[in-house]
């Protein structure tokens, strides 16, 4: 899978390399290519994208062609599978509210909101709730979540503590916290403070803990499904374990 960039943007992409095994290899030209399965008939299509007009154009396998207008000059495009049927979806989206998805399948596109580019946000790509399909994740550092659910059609807001909350950074973490299918996102503060957004649940769950107000670290450590946040201080570690809703000192 491979994400466009364009233009000036090069910027935020800076941040997605935190999820590069998602979304594959960047390109920074205005008009490139995308080679995926795009309508589930496990043959390789190509996607022709060119940001300046909006339109894609994709070149099936196994014979033909399909056309999609979207607005110009996004800021990111990838390829991910987001509904849980064969065949990738392309996902677009703006320095605005916009984000759209290209469903080559059923030859359609959709039209999310979200939080615009200058809430200073982040996209993550991952299976959050439990149901075949990644979800479309915009972090953003005035503490909202905007979770795209595209195999649902539907868009859920959380909301945690702004970066700078505590009076230090932020430290965010996607992965599998309490042994459920579905990854969650856990948001820790240097002042002690822990919240874990659940889409499985379409909730949030808050952690207080002593802390020296060093960075996380993230394992299994108890053995049983599900990572930890460890955090070590002056006596000992603390484990926020949230399969068991509980903070642990060791």
């Amino acid at each position: 899978m491979k994400a466009l960039l364009h233009g000036p943007q090069k910027r935020v992409f800076a941040a997605l390399l935190l999820v590069a095994s998602v979304l594959g290899t960047a390109a920074t030209s205005q008009a490139a290519t995308i080679t995926a399965d795009f309508n589930g008939d496990g043959r390789s299509d190509t996607a022709t994208i060119t940001a300046a007009s909006g339109s894609i154009s994709i070149a099936h396998g196994g014979g033909g062609t399909t056309s999609y207008g979207l607005p110009a000059n996004w800021l990111t495009i990838s390829a991910v599978e987001l509904n849980g049927t064969a065949g990738l979806e392309l996902v677009a989206s703006y320095a605005g509210t916009s984000v759209w998805v290209v469903d080559d399948r059923i030859r359609t596109t959709r039209l999310y909101l979200a939080t615009p580019a200058g809430a200073g946000r982040v996209i993550y790509f991952s299976e959050m709730n439990g149901v075949a399909g990644n979800e479309v994740a915009f972090i953003n550092n005035d503490g909202t979540i905007w979770v795209i659910d595209d195999r649902a059609r539907k868009t859920r807001l959380y909301n945690v503590p702004a970066i700078g909350s505590g009076g230090g950074p932020r430290y965010v973490k996607i992965g599998e916290f309490n042994g459920a299918a579905g990854n969650e996102v856990m948001f820790s503060y240097i002042d002690g403070r822990s919240y874990v957004v659940d889409d499985r649940l379409h909730t949030t769950r808050a952690y207080f803990y002593f802390t020296s107000g060093g960075a996380p670290t993230y394992a299994n450590v108890d053995g049983v499904a599900g990572l930890e946040a460890i955090f070590t201080y002056t006596f000992g570690q603390v484990w926020v374990v949230d399969r068991t809703r509980k903070v642990v000192y060791r």
